[in-house]
């Protein structure tokens, strides 16, 4: 029982010190990692070229500092070569930025400060490897304009005010040698202007926001709203610092009523030392000090185990950021002494029970005589049960809160995992479409090269896109519509209030109608929806007029209604289909919505058709597109699997500690059944199953609040990716139905089982022994 209870402490002290080391990592982790990135008050980005607004930003007297970074565009992924295989994993056009005009510190794998890269190598972020086999050393070939130069990978690097998600377009770390000979083969390609970023501190950010809405292709971003990029990758982090705290929580739960039973279990020793004359407080005393022996070596191996669980758990996030706190080992030492001391605080409420004790009981082997009063709601001469069924089932309703605790704890564990099954899921479900501001549609087009045609001051240009598209279905004998999603920021305005939101509008064939919340969506040129974010940066509401600089035209709306997305981080406004505009700064690519309902199959085959025919890998059917939107889900995915086999580790922990601790309790009882005849195999069978019976009312408990909570919590997560409302996961039926109570009901057996085998130790005359 020890044992147990010091595998327990060492677990409770794992997850104490690495949640703690964890909590403070995330709260202040893109603070932290700002700093030591040295970001400033706020970066301006520059898409061409624009000599009036940099000298108008030199005379405000607000300005500290400005540094500058400048980028050269390579717009197709294909042309980088690996092994004599064009890259097409990665969607909008990769930049390249020479180690000379590095602004900020960025870090390599191991979060060193890159000083410097070596001529004939590269650094790339990681959209640039995702989905290929390309490995640190391994050589990628530039080919530009007929033109080749070979690189060798050196690995990952982190730029702090660099997008990871899929489908963000990579930046490259150069050296200035390979940057000017790219250049010379006619590497600006870009399609809205070779970039150009400028970071800067000063006293008054609000000046400089105001400048930069004075001009198109100018757009301004503050330190705070910069902590957008890291919105999925701090959604990880606090999933992992929650399961961290529901772990610890059932650890210590576990723990209280461990250190209760094996103070029970030692009636006997208390009530001999009780009639030779040592006082209760003494006894107390002896429990508290061997408790604190057992808790302080558990402390300092579970602390020292909590490292690599650490590591482990907070991978996914450091793989993106450079994330840790100045004082973690000393914060989880400290909640080590704290694991401690609860301990101690539980043994010392236990431990009351020892006043109650008297050298009688070390007699009476720790039984009272009375008689249990209280009739329970089966009988055996009515059951049809069997004995053995009957007696487990009569155990688990005569002791609820005992066995109601255990189904408490079960059901925490595979909440867990089912809610992890069902984020995954539905972060690349096609039933969030609407989530984007897509129109309901199969095929997503996301090729940059074909994107790209859209941004520039040619209005026509998305209808002309719509047009040649729906050529091509049309020659390849394939039914559909063709739309396009296409986003623009303006500044809008409402009374006193002035805001900058993202102007989102759906063009082409047939297009489905928006998902609206309140209202109705706009009906005519004239009519907007705004989402609720929206709505409050201005201070409007349905029926209000806004207006809006659209290309340096005012334009008024009428707000119609009320609608949510992730788009423009939810400070988003929905035109209607005819509006036009141009220069574009956004997009979610080209749909196409086959005729017919198709079945994924056909899909599918319509889709690598389309591959072939627009030479392009980057068609996806909704559900990858969606995954590359989100680029979270394969993360969640991956701890989902991490969490089934601490799952099983925790639930196997429970279940012996549990059996072990009710074998101990019933030692008296089980000797009087072997004593009537009772055989060991029809025990060993009860013990098992009372947890089987425990575990499927778990699993019950478990499945019935698990979309309920699951939806509450995907519908706060997405509010804080977007505005979103009205959130529903989707789910596997097989996996949450199946797949996940086998495993606990299973892992429970398995663990009951082998656990009640001790009772073949126990012996019928052991009904009247007394040690």
């Amino acid at each position: 029982m020890n044992i147990i209870l010091l595998l327990f402490i060492i677990l409770c002290s794992m997850f104490a010190a690495a949640s703690v080391n964890n909590i403070i990592a995330v709260t202040g982790g893109i603070d932290h990692y700002f700093d030591m990135a040295n970001v400033p008050d706020i970066s301006v980005t520059l898409s061409k070229k624009n000599d009036e607004f940099e000298k108008e930003l030199n005379e405000l007297s607000s300005i500290k500092e400005i540094k500058t970074e400048k980028y050269f565009e390579i717009t197709s992924s294909k042309s980088f070569i690996h092994n004599g295989v064009r890259l097409t994993n990665f969607i909008n056009p990769a930049n390249l930025l020479a180690d000379t005009e590095m602004a900020l510190n960025y870090f390599d794998k191991d979060n060193n400060i890159i000083e410097s890269v070596e001529k004939g190598t590269f650094y790339a972020t990681i959209p640039f490897t995702d989905d290929t086999d390309i490995k640190d050393g391994d050589d990628v070939t530039v080919r530009l304009d007929g033109k080749e130069l070979t690189l060798k990978y050196m690995g990952y690097f982190k730029g702090a005010l660099f997008s990871t998600d899929p489908s963000a377009g990579p930046m490259l770390l150069v050296n200035p040698a390979d940057y000017s000979t790219l250049e010379e083969y006619g590497a600006s390609q870009s399609l809205l202007g070779d970039g150009k970023r400028l970071y800067i501190n000063t006293s008054d950010t609000d000046a400089i926001e105001e400048l930069a809405d004075q001009y198109d292709s100018v757009y301004a971003s503050t330190r705070e709203q910069h902590r957008s990029l890291y919105l999925y990758d701090m959604l990880t982090a606090y999933i992992m610092m929650a399961i961290s705290i529901v772990l610890m929580i059932t650890a210590f739960v576990v723990l209280r009523f461990t250190i209760g039973f094996t103070i029970a279990e030692e009636f006997r020793e208390i009530g001999v030392m009780k009639a030779v004359g040592i006082q209760s407080g003494s006894i107390r005393g002896m429990y508290i000090i061997k408790y604190l022996a057992i808790s302080v070596a558990g402390a300092l191996i579970g602390f020292i185990c909590s490292m690599p669980l650490q590591d482990m758990m907070m991978k996914t996030v450091s793989k993106n950021m450079v994330l840790g706190s100045e004082n973690g080992s000393v914060m989880g030492a400290v909640s080590c002494v704290g694991v401690v001391t609860v301990i101690l605080i539980f043994c010392y409420i236990c431990t009351r029970r020892v006043k109650k004790l008297s050298p009688i009981d070390a007699v009476r082997n720790g039984q009272t005589g009375e008689r249990f009063g209280r009739r329970s709601m089966i009988h055996l001469g009515s059951s049809k049960l069997p004995s053995t069924g009957f007696m487990a089932l009569n155990d688990v309703m005569s002791a609820p809160k005992r066995f109601g605790l255990i189904t408490l704890i079960f059901a925490l564990c595979m909440l867990i995992v089912t809610l992890m099954s069902n984020f995954a899921l539905t972060l690349k479900s096609e039933k969030i479409l609407w989530a984007f501001t897509i129109p309901e549609s199969e095929a997503h087009i996301m090729d940059a090269e074909m994107i790209g045609k859209m941004f520039g001051d040619d209005k026509d240009a998305c209808n002309k896109l719509i047009s040649d598209v729906s050529d091509t279905l049309e020659k390849e004998g394939i039914q559909g519509q063709v739309s396009v999603s296409l986003g623009k920021n303006c500044k809008s305005y409402y009374n006193d209030k002035t805001a900058d939101l993202t102007y989102w509008v759906n063009k082409g064939e047939n297009i489905s109608k928006p998902r609206i919340d309140e209202g109705c969506a706009p009906g005519k040129s004239d009519e907007i929806a705004l989402t609720g974010y929206a709505m409050d940066d201005l201070g409007a509401g349905i029926g209000d007029r806004i207006k809006a600089d659209f290309d340096g035209e005012e334009k008024e709306f009428l707000v119609t209604g009320k609608f949510s997305t992730f788009m423009g981080s939810g400070h988003t406004a929905l035109l209607y289909n005819d509006v036009e505009f141009a220069s574009p700064n956004s997009s979610s690519g080209i749909q196409i919505h086959f005729d017919g309902s198709p079945d994924k199959e056909t899909i599918n085959k319509n889709i690598d058709k389309l591959r072939e025919v627009f030479d392009t890998d980057k068609i996806y059917n909704t559900s990858d597109m969606i995954k590359q939107m989100t680029g979270i889900s394969d993360t969640l995915n991956t701890i989902k699997k991490m969490m089934m086999i601490l799952t099983a580790i925790v639930t196997a922990m429970i279940v012996v500690l549990m059996e072990r601790s009710f074998i101990s309790k019933e030692k008296s009882e089980i000797a009087l059944m072997k004593a009537v005849g009772v055989s060991s195999r029809s025990i060993i069978a009860q013990h098992t199953l009372r947890f089987v019976m425990v575990s499927v009312i778990a699993c019950i408990v478990s499945l019935a609040v698990l979309m309920p909570i699951s939806n509450i919590i995907m519908d706060f997560v997405c509010s804080m990716i977007g505005d979103i409302s009205g959130m529903k996961c989707d789910i596997d039926p097989i996996e949450i139905f199946v797949i996940c109570p086998i495993m606990l009901i299973l892992v429970t057996t398995i663990g009951a089982m082998l656990t009640a085998l001790y009772t073949r130790t126990i012996r019928a005359s052991d009904t009247a022994s007394i040690e």
